[in-house]
């Protein structure tokens, strides 16, 4: 135990010195996780109305988390057993308040607390129906890919807590793009993750099957290696799925928690010990190398800075060409699509109109009422078939994006090998994608006002066949006229997730640049200090790889009283000591 508190240290003291802030964040959990923690959390990360909230609500056997249409989840919320009911929310500046159950919404609520302007740093919960289920805690993320980008970062930046992962895909668009790129960012924090396809009431038993073979399809082309998979259902009639997933998942993980606990520990601080490794390496060549050779590398850097508003540039051109291109891309792949609603309302409109035996002014009043109602279903039904259509420029910018970034970290490894003769290690790229939800549907009059002031006065048995033409033709162009607007809605919600890709892209490429100026202002005098930390560091890695003294890693109390850790002195240097 005190040799990893002691790593820990020293690796905390590293980041420090060499400014690499991007690493506070695993150090901090990996010493929680060391640190007599005995309790897993289960995470259920998943995009936007993946289903997390129903489904933690369905574990509970209570309607405790808010759910609904819009995006609803906007901090952290974690659930325990406790033997009896109750809430707390904890605040940002460290203070603590008891709620009600039924009053968590408006603390976790996106609508009762948008952007977080309360200040929650997260909402505890405890109840007696997860008796059955101690110690794990259960823990509800904000959607990934919402209209609210700060939820988006609430989760990513809690991702190196993570104990288990359970992943929330739903059923009737498994396993997307966004979804591959998040069980890619969970692989560095646990070795524990599960894909869980909610909706599962969606699919017949054989749709059920198809849909298994091809996200075990996916996931094995994407990793080489098997992820459990497991469907669910809110729907009381799917109560199987329920029970399968506790005896399979949950019984094991509760029996063996000890174990878990340690390889999820062990995962995190491996992960963790390779990157400061890499660092430490592209440092040390800084160091030993003639100064000609530091110098280069720092010019190359300084280069590539001066440099980085062109790249900004040509994001952003790129960013709005995509965006402006996104509505005309659409439009055509939904001609046919019009084209069928356009005859679909026209027969069933003709077989309305005899139903109608009314005078102008309600005629109208009840062809709006309908055409409002066939609208809002058969529009929303295209909306919902068709997200995939909509999103492809995202999905597209986004794929370009982390190309550019790639090309952008190869261009400063090429920098770095042939300065110092040092292989950079790519980094992670972590770029979201935003999944905007169905925009609402408006329709229009479709008669000018003087004709409905009149429209008493005008003698329907007369003019009736005239007002039936008028209004169908009305009808088809309202077809029209909305599809079109749903594109345009979807091409602006699309190219807001565009532009904060975009934004990303630019941070994470900054990111790397700065890290790597850093590390070229090594001098030869802190070479010993590094090449001990180093040998030292890859001896504690091999260590970790080949599983030795695991019981000793796992987290324990020593005499009743958790060890106590120190964090560095300054002026510590880099020096590791392990026993022999």
């Amino acid at each position: 135990m005190r040799d990893i508190q002691e790593v820990l240290n020293r690796i905390s003291g590293l980041a420090n010195e060499l400014k690499l802030a991007n690493l506070h964040p695993q150090i901090a959990v990996c010493r929680s996780q060391f640190n007599g923690h005995h309790g897993i959390d289960v995470a259920v990360f998943g995009r936007f109305k993946a289903g997390k909230s129903s489904f933690l609500n369905s574990l509970t056997g209570r309607a405790v988390l808010p759910i609904g249409v819009v995006p609803l989840t906007a901090v952290v919320t974690r659930l325990r057993y406790g033997p009896v009911e109750k809430a707390e929310v904890r605040f940002l500046d460290g203070t603590t308040k008891a709620v009600p159950l039924e009053e968590i919404g408006r603390y976790v609520a996106e609508d009762a607390n948008p952007n977080n302007e309360k200040r929650v740093a997260s909402v505890e919960v405890e109840l007696p129906t997860l008796k059955g289920l101690e110690p794990l805690r259960f823990v509800d993320t904000p959607g990934l890919g919402s209209a609210f980008t700060h939820n988006t970062q609430v989760t990513l930046q809690w991702l190196p807590n993570v104990g288990a992962a359970l992943v929330a895909v739903s059923c009737d668009a498994p396993l997307s793009e966004p979804d591959l790129a998040l069980l890619e960012q969970l692989r560095l924090h646990t070795p524990k993750i599960v894909v869980l396809l909610t909706k599962a009431d969606l699919l017949t038993a054989a749709q059920r099957n198809e849909v298994l073979a091809y996200v075990h399809r996916q996931l094995k082309a994407k990793w080489g290696t098997e992820v459990p998979v497991y469907f669910y259902s809110v729907r009381p009639e799917e109560v199987l799925l329920k029970t399968e997933l506790e005896q399979k998942l949950f019984r094991p993980l509760i029996h063996n928690r000890d174990e878990a606990a340690g390889q999820i520990a062990r995962h995190k601080l491996l992960s963790l010990v390779s990157q400061v490794l890499n660092y430490l390496q592209v440092a040390l060549a800084a160091a030993t190398q003639a100064e000609s050779a530091r110098q280069a590398l720092r010019e190359s850097l300084a280069e590539e800075r001066r440099q980085f508003d062109l790249l900004r540039a040509e994001l952003n051109v790129l960013a709005r060409e995509w965006s402006a291109n996104a509505l005309d891309w659409s439009l055509a792949r939904l001609l046919p699509i019009q084209r069928g609603l356009e005859d679909k309302i026209t027969t069933r409109l003709g077989a309305q109109f005899p139903r109608w035996r009314l005078r102008l002014p309600p005629l109208m009043r009840a062809w709006r009422d309908w055409i409002n109602e066939f609208l809002n279903r058969e529009l929303s039904e295209v909306s919902r078939t068709q997200q995939n259509m909509f999103r492809s420029p995202l999905h597209r910018a986004r794929r370009h994006l982390t190309r550019t970034l790639r090309a952008f970290h190869d261009r400063l490894a090429d920098h770095v090998r042939a300065a110092l003769g040092v292989a950079l290690t790519p980094p992670e790229f972590s770029l979201d994608v935003e999944d905007p939800a169905a925009p609402p549907v408006d329709v229009a009059y479709a008669l000018d006002p003087f004709l409905m002031a009149v429209g008493n006065l005008v003698p329907m048995t007369l003019f009736g066949a005239l007002v039936r033409r008028v209004l169908q033709r009305k009808a088809r162009w309202e077809v029209e006229k909305n599809i079109s607007r749903l594109a345009a809605e979807w091409r602006d919600r699309v190219a807001a997730g565009i532009n904060e890709l975009t934004h990303q892209a630019e941070k994470q490429a900054m990111d790397e640049l700065t890290a790597l100026e850093q590390l070229a202002v090594n001098t030869f005098s802190k070479a010993p200090d590094l090449g001990e930390a180093i040998a030292e560091l890859e001896q504690f890695q091999n260590r970790l790889r080949a599983g030795a003294e695991a019981d000793a890693m796992l987290p324990r109390e020593n005499g009743g009283r958790k060890e106590k850790t120190e964090e560095p002195k300054a002026g510590s240097g880099f020096r590791l000591h392990f026993p022999a």
